[in-house]
This record gives structure tokens, sequence and C-alpha cells, in this order.
């Protein structure tokens, strides 16, 4: 179909389910075409920025707070503007996948936030992703005041955080002009266009989450994207608030502009020790003195961790927004003391007599490979030993297994053998799985020059995309 506004040919892809008109209306998907006409240009060049500070970085290149942005920091008069509806006290958010029993979870003003996780806490599937717009539909319906629903206690309808996908991730199922689209815009397309004025009329907002921020740049394309977005729905501007998690070491240096940015839609800042860690390795696993300490929890409690803890806490506490996630870090209240650079790098490599022992390498491996087949086989969380495993302490243990090898601790030999043991395992445990691709896919990964980015794209480009007759 080409769209109204923008004359744009979209495609829908993906197999057709159960309700599914029901959020792919023309008018949704005009929505997302707009807003892919604005930014699908911008985000492709951030992107390549991406690529060019990390070979950068990789070079030598040393990474501090930008000079450029020095009087951002040195103001303190800014401050991030007050949010009139949503959440404002609350601390402690927990992910779940895009599904019923996590809107259901829902609690009241200032307790624990649930988070719909359209990136990691489930296989990103089309009719999951679908499913998971459904149930925010259905949420938001449920609220409305048209419903006779009376709000919970305090006079706020309670909000669930909707974490869409990262920018460097693409929706094949959705095309358009013949190209996939961005897969962060198709969720905040389509709950935006479905949600933001049911949430509005029922006394509360769209609430985001946002994830794999590298820099200021890419703050400001989606703080443009929400400008965007309420214009066309004809919201105030500023109905739309975010948390941004500082899960990258380079936006750990760009905390205060990431704010300054996202003044008019920010509500805080979040820790995520375990994407942080895996930042980290990826961007500095290949010189010798950023090998983390031997286990994963003398790791989340390194000084250069603390400083990472640290200096979001008083960021937040300085610009008058909440500090989130994990924060156990800290170990109490922040010094006086300013967060320098060389303590956000001060990872310093342990002893050699440290080095990891074939049970921890091998109970890596199997972590690692039991969360790629999980995924393939579309479902978003592992199960070793019968114990779930989110996508984030699986991602970190194979960030880990890739420096082991690269800085070698474990050798290419011994490495494939213990692949080849865990492969069987699981083979013998999930007949006509993914595993097969699932140990192709870690292999690759494991041996290569540089550590890739997060597991999924490269998941995403395995998912078959059928021919539908008729596409919208």
């Amino acid at each position: 179909m080409s769209t109204p506004e923008t004359t744009h040919l979209v495609e829908v892809l993906g197999p057709p389910g159960d309700r599914h008109r029901e959020i792919l209306t023309p008018e949704a998907l005009d929505f997302v075409a707009r807003l892919d006409a604005a930014f699908a240009r911008r985000r492709r060049d951030l992107l390549a920025a991406r690529r060019h500070r990390a070979d950068s970085l990789a070079s030598g290149h040393p990474l501090d707070f930008p000079r450029a942005t020095s009087a951002v920091r040195d103001d303190p008069n800014w401050r991030v503007a007050a949010a009139a509806t949503g959440p404002t006290g609350r601390r402690v958010e927990i992910a779940g996948p895009p599904d019923r029993r996590t809107a259901a979870d829902a609690p009241g003003p200032g307790s624990e936030a649930p988070i719909t996780d359209f990136e990691e806490a489930s296989s990103p599937r089309w009719e999951n992703v679908l499913a998971g717009h459904l149930t925010l539909l259905d949420t938001c319906a449920h609220h409305a005041p048209t419903h006779g629903r009376e709000p919970r206690p305090g006079g706020v309808v309670p909000t669930v955080a909707v974490r869409p996908r990262g920018w460097h991730l693409e929706e094949e199922h959705l095309r358009i002009d013949g190209r996939p689209v961005s897969a962060s815009l198709v969720d905040v397309g389509l709950y935006f266009f479905h949600c933001a004025r049911r949430l509005l009329d029922a006394g509360s907002g769209p609430c985001l989450r946002l994830t794999g921020l590298e820099n200021r740049f890419e703050a400001r394309l989606w703080n443009d994207v929400f400008l965007r977005a309420q214009d066309l729905l004809g919201i105030p501007r500023g109905t739309i608030r975010a948390t941004v998690v500082i899960d990258t070491v380079t936006a750990a240096f760009e905390m205060e502009e990431i704010l300054y940015e996202l003044r008019e839609h920010g509500c805080g800042l979040a820790t995520d020790p375990w994407h942080y860690l895996f930042s980290v390795i990826g961007t500095f696993g290949h010189r010798t003195s950023f090998l983390l300490p031997d286990t994963t929890e003398a790791a989340l409690t390194a000084p250069f961790m603390r400083a990472y803890a640290e200096l979001l806490v008083r960021t937040c506490h300085r610009r008058g927004v909440r500090a989130s996630g994990d924060l156990t870090e800290i170990g109490g209240a922040p010094g006086d003391a300013p967060v320098r650079a060389a303590d956000l790098l001060s990872v310093h490599r342990p002893d050699p007599a440290q080095a990891p022992t074939r049970q921890q390498i091998r109970a890596a491996v199997a972590l690692s490979l039991r969360h790629v087949e999980a995924w393939l086989s579309g479902r978003g969380t592992a199960f070793p030993d019968g114990r779930p495993t989110g996508g984030s302490a699986a991602e970190l243990t194979r960030a880990r297994l890739w420096q082991w090898r690269r800085q070698r601790l474990v050798s290419p030999t011994s490495l494939r053998a213990l692949i080849d043991v865990e492969s069987a395992a699981l083979a013998s445990e999930r007949s006509g799985t993914h595993v097969t691709e699932a140990r192709e896919v870690l292999e690759r990964t494991l041996m290569g020059d540089e550590l890739p980015p997060l597991l999924t794209p490269d998941t995403y480009r395995r998912r078959p995309v059928p021919p539908v007759e008729g596409s919208a």
C-alpha cells in the first residue's frame, strides 16, 4: 500500500495472525512511514558514526569527557522538565516480555515498575512483536475512562514502561520502499499511535526505557522522534517520557549531555551493570590491561563499576531526575570526590593465578550456547540447570569467553572442543531444535578478532521472512 501522507510503499511481509489488523491499520502504518521518512537517513548516519568511533577506540584513541560540551556539564542551572503525568518516584524496575502477564502486573505509583521489553526479554519473532502491541493496546483500552475503571490508590493509572528495540536493529517483516524499517521506529510508532492518546486521557502517558545509546547525538535523535510523534498525534510536547539506561561505556562519559538533549522528555537514568560490562569488554577487550576479574561477581563490584554508578546517581541528583537500576555497586551514599575519566577506566588485569578454570569456561560455553538456541527457537530466556537466565547475563558470559580466547587464556582448539561437548549435550535434550545453527553462531562470534555487538543482529538475520500473498 502507498500511505496517503508519505506516498511511500509500505509492505507487511510477516505472516498474518489473529487480530494483527487491529495493530497494522493503514493509519498506523502511515504513522510509522512518516517517522521513517523523517529519520531513517539520520539513523543510518549515526550508526556509521558508531562504527567509526569503535575503530578509533580500537586503534588506541583515548576515551574522555568531550571538550565540546563542557559548558553543558559546567552549567549548574539547567534541569530536566518535571513530568506532569506518569511515574515519578520508582527506583526499581523489572523487565519482562511483551505479554499479558507483564502488563497485568502493573503496580500502583511509587512501587516497582514493569518494563515491556521488545528487545531482549522475548525473541523478536513477528508474532511476538504483534502480540506485544496487542497487549499494550488492550491494556490502554482497559484503562481508558470510557470503561469506567477507577484509577488505583493515589489517583494515577499504573504505567507500563516500554523498552523498544535499539537503533542498530531492523524489522525485516515491515518494509518501506523495499527496505526494512528501523525496529526502534516500528516499536515506538505502533505504541504511540495506538496508546499515547488513550494513556493521556487516562491521566498517564507513554513511558519508555531507552537502551543501547552511545552518545548525545543518539539521544538527540530520540528527542526529535518524540517531538515529531507528538506533533503528528496532536498531543502536548513533553507527554512522552523516557528513562535512559546507561549501558555502554561511551555513554557513561556523556550522561549530562544525554539528559540535556532529552531534558523535555527525560525522567531519569538507570544502570545496567551486565550490559555495561559487555560494552567495556567489547570496547577495550583487545587491550591486555582491560581483562576483567575472574568472576562476574568480582567484576560487578570493581572500583570502575562503583565510579560508573556514583557518576550516574550524582548526575541524576544534580539535574532533578531519578536514578534507578541496580545501584548496589555504590554500597552507600556517593562520595564527594569528582568521578574522573581514569576512575571509569580503572580496569586492572587480575593476577595470572586467577585465570578461568576449565569448569568456568565449560559453564560459560553451556550458558552461551543455550542462550543462542533459545533465541533462535523463539524464546527470550534460557534455562541452564533449570534456572531462568536472561539475555544480559548470557551476553556478558559470551563476551567474557571471547575475551579469554582473545587474551589466550583458553585456546581456540580447547574452546571448540567444549562447544562440541555442550552442543551434543543440548542436542540430546532438544531434538529438532536450532542447536546446530546456535553452535555455528556461537563459534563464529567467539573466534573473531573483534567482539560482535549483542547477538540480536545475528539472530535477526537468521529469521526467514516468508512471502505473504496480498501483503498490505
